[in-house]
């Protein structure tokens, strides 16, 4: 699903599972991001957007099923890795999504929840989500 077309924003995509994805981590040369890929397909060219969160990247999918065009006919969402790694010899950032098909989070989360921390987490100062602060027991 979702992976048999040209992917623009990336260098490589690969499906895998969830224990096969890389932990985070950040060297001089490589960062490896833990978080959710959302899967995007319809009229528009197949598309794969990552996202450390999952309240963004539910949100979006969601939203743009919402298209009423047939714009975006499916969308999924994962948990998935994003692996930046420099290359010396083409003097440029390769990125490589891996997408762990076996995690499909559409199934398994409260979507109405999501948008609600989704929407407790934006600001109209910041284009990044800042999840409200855990309550205090």
């Amino acid at each position: 699903m979702f992976m048999d077309g040209p992917h623009p924003n990336y260098d490589h995509l690969h499906p895998t599972t969830a224990g096969r994805l890389p932990r985070s981590r950040r060297t001089e040369g490589r960062v490896v991001t833990r978080g959710y890929a959302v899967g995007l397909a319809g009229q528009v060219p197949q598309t794969w957007v990552f996202f450390d969160r999952i309240e963004p990247a539910y949100a979006f999918g969601r939203a743009g099923r919402m298209a009423p065009a047939g714009d975006i006919t499916s969308y999924g969402v994962y948990e998935a890795a994003c692996d930046i790694r420099w290359d010396q010899d083409e003097a440029r950032d390769i990125r490589t999504l891996l997408v762990a098909m076996d995690t499909s989070q559409r199934e398994v989360v409260d979507g109405q929840d999501l948008i609600a921390r989704w929407a407790r987490g934006t600001s109209p100062r910041s284009s990044y989500f800042q999840p409200p602060p855990r309550k205090q027991a």
